[in-house]
């Protein structure tokens, strides 16, 4: 007898149900056509599978409230009882298609790398991007000193002492002082 009572009930209602679940699962699957065709599939049917018996058991539920609860009239408990029941199925099929899909695969784990081994590899991946040889940078940066040749003779070029920066008359009073190393 309950069986038949359910089976009725289903024929009663199951078109009226699935004209608000499939819109939900339509988006679903449009969405998981992002990821791919298989992945599109799989998650508007989990979707709708999920949606559409959750969705008729939140309506077999609300209509046996025949009374006001709170103020709220019946009609809108029933309405809200079948929305509820409808994304939170749509959130439980999407999260089951996508362990369906993926499984547990592990979390990326990031690597514990030096700055000056991340600017080589930024400078390996610049090269090959934009089908270079690998340019020459200034020391700890991403400046790139391509075309600046010219700094070759300031940078081997023997480095002046303080004592050839300052006038005679300054270097004897130095000297005088102790303030230079003498010879």
């Amino acid at each position: 007898m309950g069986f038949e009572r359910l089976l009725n009930f289903v024929g009663r209602n199951a078109k009226d149900v699935a004209k608000s679940v499939v819109p939900g699962s339509a988006l679903a699957a449009g969405f998981g056509l992002l990821e791919g065709p298989a992945a599109g599939l799989a998650y508007g049917a989990a979707d709708f599978a999920a949606a559409f018996p959750a969705t008729l058991a939140a309506r077999a539920l609300g209509s046996r409230v025949t009374k006001p609860v709170l103020g709220i009239a019946p009609k809108t408990i029933q309405t809200g009882l079948e929305q509820a029941a409808n994304i939170g199925a749509s959130l439980g099929g999407t999260i089951a298609a996508s362990q369906a899909l993926y499984g547990n695969q592990p979390a990326a784990m990031p690597t514990n790398m030096s700055q000056e081994q991340q600017l080589m590899h930024e400078m390996a991946q610049r090269a090959a991007v934009n089908k270079l040889d690998v340019q020459a940078v200034a020391p700890g940066t991403q400046f790139q000193t391509a075309g600046l040749e010219f700094l070759n003779d300031y940078v081997h070029r023997p480095k002046p002492s303080v004592a050839s920066y300052l006038a005679p008359d300054d270097l004897a009073l130095l000297k005088e002082y102790g303030g230079l190393a003498r010879g």
